[in-house]
């Protein structure tokens, strides 16, 4: 028998191969059909002992190894088809269509194959021909490195989730690989088993039923309507209520998915084991809410009390700060500043002509004002002449001006009915009129020809219409007795009577005075909307209270939600602390429960009876007119996974975190992963095999004939 060591003096070419590789490469060419142990005893080689830190390194090169065909295959795997073409299929197969149809010789397109293209990159980085051409030197060496080279490929995908398919479907090829080529010595025998049990692995883990009805749930839905949803999840999440895809995402398909799986007998479990106590996580979420307002209050009638004594000390609050202001604005003007005179004769030759009975109620208010507009009378002791000096400082015509448009509006309100204040009806109109053509009209107008106090009368009048009329308005009906929950959502919350700015300027004027009255007026009606929304149903618990919740609280339009946000940023004034701050879980209370009440049989799980009756009813008569037994089965087997699909799909919107689950399994994964498991099979049927039937051992060293190495 020819030992190794004979081998080596008859052919001292080969001095250059360890014994290890010179062997092995003997093997693999001549004597591949005989167990490698057995054909060791044979030659008298034993394979030297590594020790662990050579073993670390053999793991570590046949990994570097690995990754690096592997990686070859990518760019390389159609010149490996090329050069498989060349040495399997006869000529006329490999011969450009061209050349045959016109007879004429042509230069065929050679793509690159992955040895060629590993030269290359070895031609700019010497180091990886080492690495290219190492050979593991320990069996599990040997699993790396080929588990590598067929999982590589994988990698190529632009999803995570393809990535790891790929990734795991070719790792599970190259151990198959490396096992049969092991046992059998044999590239294509290993080939011809691990590509059909790759087809077989690809198509039992390619994309699922349900990853497939997530994905076209999704079609046409944006990144950021995704991202939104996802958002809004983990608010809920945080603030303790389950939200289903179909309700966070703005989306009719995803809402019908949801509906669908709900429907379902496989699925529905999954989503009310999710939902079941949502009622009760709404109270909470809602109740604690409320507490961030004022906590429940002892005695509503205590509240109520305190409102409105509140009230009345706004409505003096605003009426003086309408004054303050007006005179910061120029009603205080020096005493030295004055009307002419003939502006003043004007306005009492006015008062003078006034039609009214010599004596009564009437003339002596005419003569009252017509003396508060005379500074002096100066009488000629000769001729009894009186001369008439006018008021002309603008302060005391003012003063004169003020006082009876007061008595005026007074005696129109039937604030006063009677005494020295009261003004008859038919003479209110002739010193104050719309058209501004009475007699103190034309007083008004002498007044404004001064810019000052022109500017402070401005001032004085949209004061009056912006704050102490809302004032009025709104916080008087709060200062009677018989308040009520109605009068107070009327004067804070109904849309027909509640402006924006009529609610800002209100609590504005109520926080100066007490800001408790702000905190409680917005608890009292935001308690009102959870007693009138929360735990109503008498058929049990509803899964979409606080949908109803949000409605109460609310209304049906946008205004409603304004004013309500515009009350709670009072009452984070009243509670001192920062606006935005405060209001942000508010803001995500709201955003949460109007998303419960949008799938239509949130409150029905289980499954649709009638609808599945029905096609299974059709579907038996069907197969009872076939004797086929695979139309059977194949029926079967397509009732099995949909089935599964729904359990799937119901396992997923069951997670905390079921929007991005089910962006994840339809939105990343069945296009991905279809392309993965075809790029994987391709390459990996053909790149590795034509790597193992070309290594430059056994072409270009291995010259020997098998009759020159006899083993006996």
């Amino acid at each position: 028998m020819q030992t190794i060591q004979d081998i080596r003096n008859k052919f001292p070419e080969y001095s250059d191969l360890s014994d290890q590789q010179l062997a092995d490469g003997l093997h693999q060419k001549f004597y591949s059909d005989m167990p490698i142990d057995e054909y060791y005893k044979k030659i008298g080689f034993k394979p030297e002992k590594l020790s662990g830190k050579e073993i670390a390194i053999d793991y570590l090169k046949s990994l570097e190894s690995g990754v690096y065909k592997g990686a070859s295959y990518i760019p390389g795997f159609l010149g490996d088809i090329e050069e498989l073409g060349e040495r399997f299929l006869p000529d006329w197969m490999t011969t450009p269509v061209q050349e045959l149809v016109t007879g004429k010789k042509v230069d065929p397109i050679s793509f690159p194959t992955s040895q060629q293209i590993r030269a290359k990159a070895a031609e700019y980085i010497p180091q990886l021909e080492q690495v290219g051409e190492y050979q593991p030197q320990t069996k599990f060496g040997e699993y790396i490195q080929t588990g590598l080279e067929f999982a590589t490929p994988g990698l190529a995908s632009k999803t995570k989730a393809a990535r790891r398919f790929g990734f795991g479907l070719g790792l599970g090829g190259g151990g198959l690989y490396e096992t049969v080529e092991s046992i059998s010595g044999s590239p294509g025998v290993a080939t011809g088993v691990t590509v059909p049990a790759m087809l077989l692995s690809g198509f039992l883990a390619g994309p699922s039923t349900a990853a497939k009805l997530a994905e076209r749930s999704l079609k046409g839905v944006d990144e950021k309507q995704i991202a939104d949803a996802i958002k809004l999840e983990d608010a809920a999440r945080i603030a303790g209520v389950k939200l289903l895809p179909g309700e966070t995402l703005d989306n009719k398909m995803v809402a019908q998915l949801t509906e669908d799986v709900l429907k379902s007998d496989q699925g529905s479990a999954y989503i009310y084991e999710a939902i079941k106590n949502r009622p009760k996580e709404v109270e909470s979420l809602v109740n604690k809410q409320a507490d961030l307002i004022s906590k429940m209050p002892e005695s509503q009638r205590e509240v109520f009390k305190m409102i409105s004594e509140t009230a009345k000390e706004s409505i003096k609050t605003a009426r003086k700060t309408r004054t303050n202001k007006a005179q910061e604005a120029g009603y205080k003007l020096a005493d030295t500043e004055s009307l002419p005179p003939e502006l003043i004769f004007d306005v009492i030759d006015g008062i003078e002509n006034i039609p009214a009975p010599r004596t009564g109620p009437s003339r002596k208010k005419l003569n009252q004002i017509k003396e508060q507009l005379i500074a002096k009378k100066i009488k000629d002791k000769e001729t009894g002449d009186v001369t008439i000096i006018p008021e002309t400082n603008i302060n005391n015509l003012s003063s004169t001006y003020k006082q009876f448009r007061k008595e005026v509006d007074a005696s129109n309100k039937d604030l006063v009915t009677g005494g020295d204040r009261f003004v008859l009806q038919d003479l209110r109109p002739k010193l104050f009129n719309s058209d501004e053509t009475g007699a103190l009209d034309m007083l008004g107008s002498a007044l404004n020809t001064n810019k000052n106090f022109a500017d402070a009368n401005k001032k004085y009048a949209e004061l009056t219409k912006t704050l102490v009329d809302v004032v009025e308005t709104n916080v008087l009906p709060l200062s009677k007795k018989n308040l009520n929950y109605t009068k107070i959502e009327k004067f804070v919350f109904d849309p027909k009577n509640a402006k924006k700015s009529d609610i800002k300027e209100t609590f504005e004027a109520l926080n100066k005075q007490n800001p408790r009255a702000t905190m409680e007026i917005a608890n009292v009606y935001f308690r009102n909307a959870i007693e009138n929304s929360i735990g109503l149903n008498k058929k049990g618990a509803d899964m979409a209270e606080g949908f109803d919740f949000v409605k109460e609280l609310l209304g049906k339009k946008g205004k409603k939600r304004e004013n309500f946000l515009t009350v709670l940023d009072h009452v984070a004034d009243a509670h001192n602390v920062n606006r935005k701050d405060y209001k942000v879980g508010f803001e995500n209370m709201i955003s949460i429960l109007e998303r419960v009440g949008r799938i239509s049989n949130i409150n029905k799980p289980g499954f649709d009876v009638k609808g599945i009756a029905a096609r299974t009813l059709v579907k038996d008569l069907a197969l009872a007119k076939t004797f086929n037994p695979l139309v059977r089965l194949s029926s079967k087997y397509a009732e099995l996974k949909a089935g599964n699909s729904l359990d799937v799909l119901g396992n997923v919107m069951m997670n905390e975190q079921s929007t991005k689950l089910l962006v994840e399994l339809g939105k990343t994964n069945p296009q991905s992963k279809a392309a993965i498991n075809k790029l994987v099979q391709i390459i990996d049927s053909v790149s590795p095999f034509v790597e193992r039937t070309n290594q430059p051992i056994l072409q270009e060293q291995m010259t020997l004939q098998e009759e020159q190495i006899p083993l006996q």
